[in-house]
């Protein structure tokens, strides 16, 4: 009976191996599609990527005298006592002139415009990363979410072939191929759902985000909200509703964007990246929405950019292909490779195929530690658990992702420096005039850019413990300077005065309280 049983089945159970087999690999089909990224998509991130860089550098470059070199608020000697971790790390920090700062910023925009270029991507976009984490570690007080985001961006970005399609790179090469995947794409497709599903996770611990009150909170915050937010106040039932798109999209975010394939997450991804740039004349937080919806170009799939073709193709746009005849100066083989071919042949192959073997090798190894350390670090923010001693390390820390989380701030800040001269009358430190401590009619104007902003926390945080620290004291003697070009030298002292104002959503506003950061002798 056994027997005849088995005889029977004997072709069925071969049959069942294959749907086995068959169901397996619709697994893998499955799984791989979804971490399968198109090479146009990786293209649009390196230009966005050196695009950002540009800006980033552009905006600091206002500023550049006062937060990077001796002359400014924040010298070497405030770096080296504020931030010790960062000693001998930054290469801004080698000098305290004004002029190697701007020779630096030259050259990370040289090194950003090759970037968009695709010129020799990967080691490009290296140099780039430690010039930005140089940049970043000459004064940490000045940095936001968004800088974090963008060097964590540049970092896993850096491990996929951006320089695959739309690139110098590209035309030298004569080849490229149309969709790539593995480990390192998908570490650069979970970067943005850990930023999201962290951050909604930890505004679910507040009390407003998920009451549908969090926005209108955030957009009362007169120190942060410019331009557009200054109206939205007047429309509660459209806040609320922002308020449940976007906590919506948020916690979604995975199943939103890494689930859908084709054409259904080309659609999300332009939803998302619309909501992210819709942040810009609504807050003040610098480049951080163009650094979230960069992250999101990678989700840009193939039907997109062939619909992009079509619209180009329709309207009868030149073509944007690069032809190598009008590149002859890039048409040189590559120096490495020219140095391979004085060998012989078979030597020549050989080295190739090891470098080219090792290096495939290398990158996934690494894709995998970085994706293993997003999803650690970022899980290990999001629940609030500890990690063992052996692995907390600053690392940590750039997996944090707690903007308005968990709830936004229900008050603001401005500062006021007065500076006493020698006959006993006080001005404005800084703009000269009398003093006035009254609340300004809009606070994001008490300061020239979100990085001021910044600034004016670490000098806080500096002058209320029970020693004034050296961000404070160094802040205090830029500003006796200041104040003595403006006042001939007539300046004896320089007071830090803050005043935090509770925001007003219902009613008249409240009387701000006002405290002295620090009082210094010029």
């Amino acid at each position: 009976m056994d027997g005849d049983r088995n005889g029977s089945q004997g072709q069925p159970a071969t049959g069942g191996c294959r749907d086995r087999s068959d169901r397996l690999e619709a697994i893998r089909e499955a799984v791989r599609s979804r971490f399968e990224i198109d090479t146009r998509s990786l293209a649009a991130l390196r230009i966005a990527l050196g695009l950002l860089l540009l800006l980033d550098l552009i905006h600091r470059a206002g500023a550049i005298e006062r937060f990077y070199t001796d002359d400014g608020a924040y010298p070497l000697a405030a770096y080296e006592a504020a931030y010790p971790q960062f000693s001998g790390l930054s290469l801004h920090a080698a000098s305290g002139e004004l002029w190697f700062q701007q020779l630096l910023f030259v050259v990370a925009a040289l090194f950003a415009v090759a970037l968009i270029a695709g010129y020799r991507t990967r080691v490009v976009a290296l140099v780039s990363l430690l010039l930005l984490l140089s940049l970043h570690g000459r004064n940490p007080a000045v940095l936001n979410g968004g800088d974090r985001l963008l060097r964590v961006l540049l970092l896993v970005a850096l491990l996929t072939p951006l320089g695959e399609r739309w690139s110098v790179d590209a035309v030298r090469r004569g080849t490229a191929r149309t969709t790539v995947v593995g480990v390192t794409t998908a570490a650069l497709l979970v970067q943005p759902l850990a930023v999201f599903t962290q951050n909604a996770i930890l505004k679910h611990r507040g009390t407003t985000w998920y009451a549908g009150e969090a926005v209108e909170i955030a957009l009362a915050n007169d120190a942060m909200t410019i331009y557009l937010g200054n109206h939205l106040g007047s429309v509660p039932a459209l806040l609320e509703a922002i308020n449940w798109i976007w906590i919506t999209l948020l916690a979604g975010s995975v199943a939103f964007l890494l689930l859908p394939v084709g054409r259904l997450r080309a659609a999300v991804a332009l939803v998302y990246i619309g909501a992210f740039l819709g942040m810009i004349p609504t807050i003040s937080i610098g480049l951080f929405p163009l650094v979230l919806a960069a992250a999101i170009l990678p989700f840009l799939t193939s039907p997109f950019w062939e619909a992009v073709d079509r619209v180009r193709s329709s309207r009868r746009f030149p073509g944007t292909r690069p032809i190598a005849a009008h590149l002859a100066q890039f048409n040189r083989r590559p120096a490495e490779r020219r140095l391979l071919d004085r060998h012989r042949r078979s030597d020549r192959e050989s080295a190739r195929s090891v470098v080219r073997r090792y290096g495939r090798s290398g990158l996934t190894v690494l894709g995998v530690i970085v994706l293993g350390w997003i999803l650690l670090f970022g899980a290990v923010h999001a629940t609030g658990h500890d990690v063992p001693e052996e692995i907390d390390t600053p690392l940590l820390e750039e997996q944090r992702w707690g903007l308005y989380a968990p709830d936004p701030s229900d008050s603001y800040s401005w500062y006021v420096v007065e500076a006493e001269l020698d006959d006993g009358t006080t001005v404005d430190a800084l703009e000269g005039g009398a003093v006035t401590t009254d609340r300004p009619p809009d606070a994001s104007q008490e300061y020239d850019t979100f990085r001021d902003r910044k600034f004016m926390e670490a000098v806080r945080d500096s002058g209320s413990g029970p020693e004034t620290g050296i961000t404070a004291e160094r802040y205090a003697d830029w500003a006796c300077e200041r104040a003595d070009r403006g006042q001939a030298g007539a300046v004896e002292r320089v007071t830090v005065h803050r005043f935090d104002q509770p925001s007003s959503i219902e009613g008249p506003y409240e009387e701000p309280s006002r405290t002295t950061v620090i009082e210094w002798e010029c």
